[in-house]
């Protein structure tokens, strides 16, 4: 029987499509200023299309972008990667049916949690920013526990933490690896976020597949 649901956040809890669209609006305000319209498409285009959504090494990305731009006066690759861990989570853009569900989910008695990957800081200012901690029972970020989804010890770690088995959760994420891989080899139960960047990628016929949110409890 299911005791828990957990979740990714990026794309799965949060459209980060779009917040990634309004960080960009700010990075070049802050960086490129002056630009035509024209230029700053053009450079969005380019940060779309080389950012694997989310998936890269930030300061190999930005130098590649630098490079690309032939931007002569360009602050350190190393300084724009910390600018996007420290204000990407000010530009969260939260699914409409992200906090009816998670109330649902604890109405019907359900422990409910996060498991996301990345830096601690960024992770955890996303899920701040984002006023989701207040409906969760745990949150987990790879960056604070030194584990790091696919591995499914980041999956049973949390499982533990609640004091359930991993059959005891649902994992309802994204990325066909980090996410329902991880998940499943944790012994975890899966549910497919269709959305964003990994969208119809590598479906699992035995998993699940939702593009609405809300629509996890159509399968708990």
């Amino acid at each position: 029987m299911t005791k828990a649901v957990l979740f990714d956040f990026d794309e799965t809890l949060q459209d980060r499509t779009e917040a990634f669209e309004s960080y960009m609006d700010a990075f070049l305000q802050k960086y490129r200023p002056g630009l035509s319209q024209t230029e700053i498409e053009k450079c969005k285009e380019d940060m779309r299309s080389t950012g694997n959504g989310g998936y890269v090494d930030r300061v190999k990305w930005y130098q590649c972008l630098i490079d690309m731009w032939l931007w002569q006066d360009a602050p350190d690759a190393q300084e724009l990667a910390k600018h996007y861990d420290y204000t990407f989570g000010d530009h969260c853009v939260i699914f409409p049916h992200t906090v009816p569900l998670l109330k649902k989910l604890r109405e019907m008695g359900l422990i409910t949690g996060i498991i996301s990957n990345g830096p601690s800081y960024l992770q955890n200012h996303k899920i701040d920013m984002s006023g989701l901690r207040d409906y969760c029972d745990i949150v987990v970020i790879s960056g604070d526990v030194g584990i790091h989804k696919p591995d499914p010890r980041l999956f049973t770690y949390t499982a533990n933490k609640l004091n359930l088995d991993a059959g005891d959760c649902v994992y309802v994420g994204d990325h066909p690896v980090n996410d329902i891989k991880g998940a499943l080899d944790s012994g975890m139960k899966a549910i497919r976020m269709n959305w964003g960047w990994f969208k119809n990628q590598d479906l699992c016929p035995d998993v699940p597949v939702i593009d609405d949110i809300i629509d996890v409890l159509k399968y708990i």
